[in-house]
């Protein structure tokens, strides 16, 4: 993908030659504990979304609000996070913020639950999203970048382990939630509410073993890509042949190769650069980066749209849905707190699903691409909300949000691994947190919305099925197509 190397045909050789090699390498142990390991760290963002919004109503209980004041802490802490997780990462690489961002979610999500108020609950709210806000942006960040061509389709699989975050969120919900929470705002003392903090510390423990198994399995090096990107070649050849040897692999690139072609212009090592105006400076370039012509900028410009849109449908459907379904009658969901979370895990153990058939159909029908996929996870998940504005029973309530999930999870799959394809080494962090921070400030407007619109109304699924169905066709104008190219 030539527009997207900043019309830097050094960057633009070396990039075909650092991909030769990777290529030649092939796939190895390596991968496929960076494929786990990551795609964990993936599962770590949605579970703790899951988790703020599980609690919720039981520590507004306790603590006496009405207004989802966690809700906008949480999503400030994703903001604030992916900006600087990303930004930080495209300066001094995918390594630091790798293995620090889950240590760090780990720590604030265990403290999250010893809290004794409702400000001091919501900072450790802000800064255990702040944290786990580097996850996304770096976990498929890190795995394309050692990737060869041929198995870049695996990236759509990690939203198979955003399903699994969610999952173990709402299980865990579901075990300790029903018999260790008030059940209104009357008289709700912390020794009678301890459901909400039980669930902090699992979840938590869970987020620290998996941060303690990426630093002592992967034992992560730097990306060949961001150190070509960045003008230390010879630390991208060690990288490529530390990984050959170890695997018994072979590597022809020799640092002469890459010296041959020159220095790269539109980058530079940060390390030579330490000042703040330094920084600022590669900062502004790696933005210019995004939007250098009128195609990188198409792109780019599409892709913030469809986050946008996609920040507003998925929160917006999970907000209002209890509300929605307690006007449709007794019979249409469950008359207690342990059916509602049964239910609940049900439909997330669905979402599973969508990112498998996602990248079956990458691999076994290619003709569709990435986009075409997209387009077929988009418009479904529209026919699907519409349909479940006619929901009658608690069985069609429980099939219809299954599918609902599985069919958005396939769109999911997708734009998660496409959104880091269409963006070049130099540039791919910092582009893929601006995607994500706007998503996360639709997030922040959801609950707005939530909170003051008619929620009891059908209204908001049909606006819900309209938006996903808008970015399905969206995806078909956007002007790459990765399964086609090799990513720079």
């Amino acid at each position: 993908m030539v527009d997207l190397e900043a019309n830097d045909v050094i960057l633009m050789r070396k990039m075909k030659l650092v991909n030769d090699a990777i290529d030649e390498i092939g796939f190895t142990w390596y991968h496929l504990k960076l494929f786990f390991l990551n795609g964990m760290g993936y599962a770590v963002d949605t579970q703790l979304c899951f988790l703020e919004s599980s609690v919720r109503t039981f520590v507004n209980y306790q603590f006496g609000y009405h207004f989802p004041v966690s809700a906008e802490t949480y999503a400030v802490g994703m903001i604030t996070g992916g900006l600087f997780w990303g930004f930080s990462a495209d300066l001094i690489g995918r390594k630091l913020a790798f293995n620090l961002s889950l240590f760090l979610s780990a720590i604030f999500t265990i403290l999250t639950g010893t809290m004794g108020t409702m400000a001091s609950y919501c900072i450790f709210i802000l800064l255990m999203s702040f944290a786990s806000g580097g996850n996304l942006v770096l976990d498929t960040c890190v795995f394309l970048e050692f990737l060869p061509h041929k198995d870049q389709w695996l990236l759509t699989f990690f939203a198979f382990f955003w399903g699994i975050g969610q999952t173990l969120a709402v299980l865990t919900a579901y075990a300790f939630l029903p018999n260790n929470s008030c059940s209104s705002y009357d008289n709700c003392p912390s020794h009678e509410n301890k459901g909400w903090r039980y669930v902090f510390y699992v979840n938590g423990a869970f987020v620290l073993v998996l941060a303690v198994l990426r630093v002592t399995i992967v034992r992560l090096q730097e990306t060949p890509k961001f150190l070509v990107s960045n003008n230390r070649d010879a630390d991208a050849i060690k990288v490529l042949h530390d990984i050959a040897d170890k695997y018994n692999r072979t590597c022809s690139l020799t640092l002469d190769k890459l010296k041959e072609c020159g220095t790269i212009e539109s980058n530079d090592d940060y390390r030579k650069h330490s000042t703040f105006k330094g920084l600022w400076n590669l900062t502004l370039g790696h933005l210019k980066i995004l939007f250098l012509n009128k195609k990188t900028t198409k792109s780019t410009l599409l892709l913030f749209f469809s986050w946008f849109c996609l920040g507003i449908t998925y929160p917006l459907y999970s907000s209002f849905l209890p509300v929605y379904l307690a006007t449709r009658g007794a019979n249409i969901s469950a008359d207690n707190v342990s059916g509602v979370y049964r239910d609940n895990l049900i439909s997330n153990v669905a979402s599973i699903g969508g990112p498998i058939i996602a990248g079956l159909l990458l691999l076994y029908v290619p003709v569709l691409g990435r986009r075409g996929v997209m387009f077929i996870g988009g418009v479904s998940t529209m026919a699907l909300l519409f349909g479940y504005t006619a929901i009658r029973t608690r069985a069609e309530n429980v099939g219809l949000s299954s599918a609902v999930y599985c069919a958005l999870y396939i769109y999911y799959g997708v734009i998660y691994a496409y959104t880091p394809e269409v963006f070049p080494s130099a540039a791919r962090a910092t582009g893929n947190c601006l995607c994500l921070v706007c998503t996360r400030i639709a997030t922040a407007i959801t609950p707005v919305i939530a909170w003051y619109a008619n929620t009891s109304s059908s209204i908001p699924i049909w606006i819900c099925g309209a938006f996903v169905g808008i970015i399905g066709f969206v995806a078909l104008l956007l002007p790459y197509e990765p399964s086609k190219t090799r990513v720079v």
